[in-house]
């Protein structure tokens, strides 16, 4: 019998209720209250002693205590002493080489500004969560007494609570593994004190065995194919874009047209069971085939963080556009969803000027170097996401990749930004697999990359629309990279199931109608769309 509760929802409900057990034999001390065995520290200015089964470190300039080991997925309890005029931080999955250290760090800071609790990211990219605004929990960490810190990193989840009070709960997967430390800010004359640091290490959330995925929602339109979706049981479910039809540069009629689809009874029932992320395209960015020139995208993206309920600190609440990135499962079971922004960034498409288009669509390639799909910030991040641990990736595009001959809004508008993204897919190894919609209709595309024995194969798995279809309208279109006989035009929803017992995984990518039945496939294994540098 199927458990109803997918791996990955039984994985959140324990990351809920984690700090509930009272079993402290779970609980290993990181300090045996005498000596600093199982600490070092890589710099050369600073000092650190044992007072009184406390540690204690002092200087007047910047320095961490490191630990020997390092955590992947823990809770950390610290308790930890600051005198007003003092600057510390608890650091988690960071990392070092001589005199610098970089990571995740649970800010402790007695001034005025009370970010105590904040999440900030020491030598990188700086406050992640600050806690301006929002006093109750700047009230959490009181200065001149002991403070207790919990900080669960699971995953990509990571919350901070001080004495009790939640002051962060987000997602972050730019690091998933690294070194405890304790920082002294360098205020010369201060003593910083640490005490009772302890850590439970915990198991791995479950791999991500079915992800579903769709695009294209018309909110007040008959949705029936959610019955499908859910009794597929998928592990995530991933919204591909066009998920409500805005088409407004006014927020609060998007925000209106959010509500008919959170309101749809088949869709909250996804959400209750089944994790969602999405990104998003043109209409629920509010502007038909928009792109930078959108007035109202700042206002859209705060819409599209809010009815998606995107956490303080992740990735679409801190930069311009919604791209984001999550790392689901354990070491050689590990999925990253990187989820595109084509939209914020995007420079203006060229359009057919002659009297008899060349092509289907209205657009034509442009071939210059200054333009882009994705701006120069999203570039370099998601060269850096590249470079995360994963088993597998999961690009998500809310227009086609692979597909180059139709015209319409596609990545062949831009050949040169389409060949950088294969070019990083190649270059970081491959392992990766393009999922799209906007099309209203699906198609399973292919292209074999490499030549003499060293190839690859990189896959773009259109679904589109959930519930308005193309009904044959793009018939005999043509698409040279085809993998299947041909598209299908019917309403359709994803899905990409991988096999994690074999030790190279069997992945099947599907289409499927609006009862849930297969329509399209291509099997592949996991070593198949790998690169060999």
């Amino acid at each position: 019998m199927k458990v109803l509760l997918s791996a990955l929802t039984v994985c959140i409900i324990f990351l809920a209720h984690s700090l509930e057990s009272k079993a402290d034999d779970f609980w290993l001390p990181l300090f045996d209250g005498k000596t600093l065995a199982g600490w070092h520290s890589p710099f050369d200015q600073g000092n650190a002693s044992v007072i009184d089964g406390e540690i204690v470190l002092t200087g007047d300039r910047k320095f961490f205590l490191v630990s020997d080991q390092t955590y992947k997925d823990f809770e950390l309890k610290v308790d930890v002493f600051v005198p007003t005029g003092g600057n510390s931080g608890i650091q988690f999955r960071s990392h070092y080489r001589p005199n610098r250290l970089w990571g995740y760090q649970a800010e402790v800071d007695t001034s005025d500004r009370k970010w105590a609790g904040g999440l900030y990211e020491e030598g990188r990219r700086g406050w992640l969560v600050p806690l301006k605004d929002k006093p109750e929990a700047q009230a959490a960490f009181q200065n001149n007494q002991w403070n207790t810190y919990l900080i669960k990193a699971i995953g990509d989840r990571i919350e901070i609570s001080v004495n009790g009070i939640t002051t962060v709960k987000t997602r972050d997967a730019v690091t998933s593994e690294g070194f405890i430390a304790l920082q002294h800010h360098g205020e010369k004359g201060l003593s910083y004190r640490f005490r009772n640091i302890r850590i439970r290490e915990v198991s791995a959330c479950q791999p991500l065995s079915l992800i579903t995925f769709g695009s294209c929602c018309k909110q007040g339109r008959a949705q029936p194919i959610w019955n499908a979706i859910t009794a597929k049981q998928s592990d995530l479910f991933l919204m591909l874009g066009d998920n409500i039809y805005g088409d407004s540069d006014e927020v609060d009629v998007l925000r209106e047209k959010y509500a008919l689809l959170g309101a749809e009874p088949g869709f909250q029932q996804l959400r209750k069971q089944t994790k969602v992320l999405a990104t998003w395209d043109d209409h629920d960015y509010g502007l038909n085939d928009g792109g930078v020139e959108f007035v109202s995208k700042v206002g859209s993206q705060k819409a599209f963080n809010d009815f998606f309920e995107v956490p303080e600190g992740a990735g679409s609440r801190l930069h311009e556009g919604v791209y984001d990135a999550h790392v689901f499962g354990p070491v050689g079971k590990r999925t990253q969803i990187i989820l595109l922004d084509t939209r914020f960034h995007r420079s203006p498409l060229k359009k057919w000027q002659g009297e008899k288009r060349p092509l289907t669509g209205p657009y034509i390639e442009d071939s210059d170097p200054n333009t882009t799909m994705l701006g120069s910030q999203q570039w370099t991040w998601l060269e850096e996401q590249m470079k995360v641990p994963a088993e597998l990736r999961i690009l998500c595009s809310s227009i086609q990749f692979l597909s180059a001959e139709h015209g319409w809004e596609y990545w062949q508008n831009m050949p040169l930004e389409r060949q950088r993204l294969i070019d990083l897919i190649q270059q970081s190894g491959g392992r990766s697999i393009v999922l799209s919609g906007d099309r209203h209709l699906a198609e399973i595309s292919k292209v074999s990359i490499g030549e003499r024995g060293n190839t690859m194969d990189l896959y773009d798995i259109t679904s589109s629309s959930l519930n308005a279809p193309s009904g044959g309208g793009n018939a005999g279109e043509a698409n040279r990279y085809r993998s299947v006989p041909d598209h299908y035009p019917a309403v359709n929803f994803g899905s990409v199931n991988i096999n994690w017992r074999s030790r190279n995984p069997h992945i099947s990518l599907s289409i499927h109608d609006v009862d849930g039945q297969v329509v399209l496939s291509n099997k592949l294994r996991l070593h198949d769309i790998y690169w060999s540098k």
